[in-house]
């Protein structure tokens, strides 16, 4: 599925993540819609029992993000969609240790839905539930075999954020939030050398960051920034098999997930 299609099913999804709030008629109402181009450079980086880095992943992954929200006197309930897609550098080793240097497929897709409470004319509460779905495709090298791995995962975000009006430049944004994440489910596929095996993370807990800007002179653009940090602790260890037979065990090290986003948003 290419990065235009998977972005227009995200954004299908939108509505129906909001249309219980809309049922309850308010004394001030409004839509709120926004489309934006981004890019993400992605980082993560995996450590042994001992604490040292033994893969390391980066690049810069393009993306498209959709936004709905429903307005309503205070209350602000939203869903939002994210898609990115391209290959990072992968730099790790195989079980020996023998260095091994590669490219990884990527294909991430995010989706969120929540609620938000106005406190005053600036500051905003919020929460919200996040899916995530990270596919990655590590190629194989020589006679090293690849990897196929696909990773799915809950969070709940809780989080404050403020808005500020400059007349000489436009409205200014900042927000932060607290990440809370229940262990990751992983499937790996071995390149058909060994049967596909799955196994769970441990929680996980981050933070997230964002900065916008709504210049005064093109109010319906608004330029965007982030950044997210995230630690997963070492999963217990899980069986393999070759054809049915056991062969060993497998356990995802402990991993940090570090990214930066920019964007640029239009609202409609």
């Amino acid at each position: 599925m290419g990065l235009a299609q998977c972005a227009r099913e995200c954004l299908k999804l939108l509505p129906a993540m909001l249309l219980p709030v809309v049922f309850a008629p308010p004394v001030f109402a409004q839509w709120d819609k926004a489309i934006s181009v981004a890019a993400r450079q992605f980082t993560m980086t995996e450590y042994n029992a001992g604490g040292r880095r033994i893969v390391h992943e980066q690049g810069w992954l393009p993306g498209l993000e959709g936004r709905l929200a429903y307005r309503a006197d205070r209350w602000t309930a939203f869903g939002e969609a994210e898609f990115y897609q391209s290959g990072i550098n992968y730099r790790g080793q195989t079980q020996s240790g023998t260095p091994v240097n590669s490219n990884t497929a990527t294909a991430l897709a995010q989706f969120r839905a929540g609620a938000a409470y106005a406190i005053n004319d600036t500051v905003h509460a919020s929460a919200a539930i996040e899916w995530e779905r990270w596919r990655r495709d590590i190629r194989g090298v020589q006679s090293v075999h690849g990897l196929q791995e696909q990773i799915t995962s809950q969070r709940l975000l809780l989080g404050l954020d403020s808005r500020y009006w400059m007349p000489q430049y436009g409205q200014f944004s900042a927000s932060i939030a607290v990440v809370l994440a229940r262990p990751e489910k992983l499937r790996v596929g071995f390149s058909g050398v060994l049967d596909d095996a799955s196994l769970d993370t441990r929680s996980a807990a981050g933070v997230r960051l964002g900065l916008g800007l709504r210049p005064a002179a093109w109010p319906k653009t608004e330029l965007r920034g982030g950044f997210d940090w995230l630690k997963v602790g070492r999963s217990g260890d899980a069986p393999v098999t070759r054809n049915g037979v056991f062969a060993g065990t497998i356990a995802q090290p402990e991993h940090i997930k570090r990214a930066i986003t920019l964007g640029l948003r239009y609202w409609f």
